[in-house]
């Protein structure tokens, strides 16, 4: 058995302690010993769900048949005017990425770079399928247009 010292018990708890054991004709050692006995079985009791407890606690008063009212049937809900919408999205043989994709090095401003990259995190999207879009774009416009000749003029190294 192990043996526990308990040290700065005040007056008052162990003059209490000396006559509860008293009237249960024990020493003040075999009551401090059931105390803490009992304490701790109620402790070690005590379910951890709720449900169990609620139920624990009320199983001496005995269970009781509640009847169920019977429940109207469900009704449809209100929807008030409704519109028809054409189908909108895209068939899945439109979502397939069909351009092949080239690997290519480009140099850019450093404020072209962090312009995109701003505006990816703003559109949470990456940056570089952005300038990607944009390189597209471009190309399909300037395709579709007649090349008429540049507007800029070089010069020649002379």
């Amino acid at each position: 058995m192990a043996s526990i010292t308990i040290r700065k018990l005040d007056e008052q708890t162990k003059a209490r302690l000396r006559v509860r054991a008293a009237h249960r004709k024990r020493s003040m050692e075999d009551e401090a010993r059931n105390i803490l006995r009992v304490a701790l079985a109620d402790e070690a009791a005590v379910p951890h769900n709720l449900a169990e407890a609620i139920q624990r606690r009320f199983r001496p008063l005995g269970g009781v048949e509640l009847s169920l009212p019977v429940r109207e049937p469900m009704r449809e809900p209100p929807l008030g005017k409704l519109e028809v919408v054409s189908d909108f999205l895209p068939g899945p043989e439109d979502l397939v990425f069909r351009d092949e994709g080239v690997k290519v090095t480009l140099a850019l401003s450093k404020r072209s770079v962090e312009f995109f990259k701003n505006q990816a995190e703003k559109h949470n999207t990456q940056y570089q399928r952005m300038i990607r879009r944009l390189l597209d774009a471009y190309a399909e416009h300037h395709s579709r247009t007649p090349a008429a000749g540049s507007k800029r003029t070089h010069k020649r190294a002379a």
